[in-house]
């Protein structure tokens, strides 16, 4: 079964009105695959809607896509392994945010493909990373 972690950038674009991206998470999900994201994905979308004219229409679509798409539960066992992609990130010379670096622990944790347009990835060869987006 394949399962894949929606980023922020990913989770805007498929509670648009209209999204392509959306009906593919949906096709995807009728051939068994398994989508998920995380309460930090949340917050950093909820900035972003508090900055948008119809924040009341993009919670429903948030809420109705919310029963395709779990929030992943935050434990121990992530946290242990953010703190261990912190590491290997400032080996490297390298950098991400606490969502990114939580959103890169679950996908290793779970062994998720990150959906995400985020070139931080790179740093992160590890972890499989698509871009679902045009």
């Amino acid at each position: 079964m394949k399962r894949y972690l929606l980023d922020t950038n990913h989770l805007a674009v498929a509670i648009d009105k209209v999204s392509h991206l959306r009906d593919h998470i949906r096709q995807e999900r009728r051939k068994g695959a398994r989508f998920g994201t995380c309460w930090p994905v949340l917050f950093e979308l909820e900035v972003g809607l508090a900055q948008t004219r119809d924040r009341p229409g993009c919670h429903r679509s948030l809420k109705i896509l919310l029963k395709e798409v779990r929030i992943c539960p935050l434990d121990w066992d992530v946290m242990e392994q953010v703190g261990r992609i912190h590491l290997l990130l400032k080996q490297r010379g390298r950098a991400l945010s606490l969502v990114d670096k939580t959103l890169a622990a679950l996908a290793m944790l779970e062994g998720a493909t990150l959906l995400s347009t985020d070139l931080d990835f790179d740093a992160l060869p590890e972890i499989r990373v698509e871009k679902w987006l045009p």
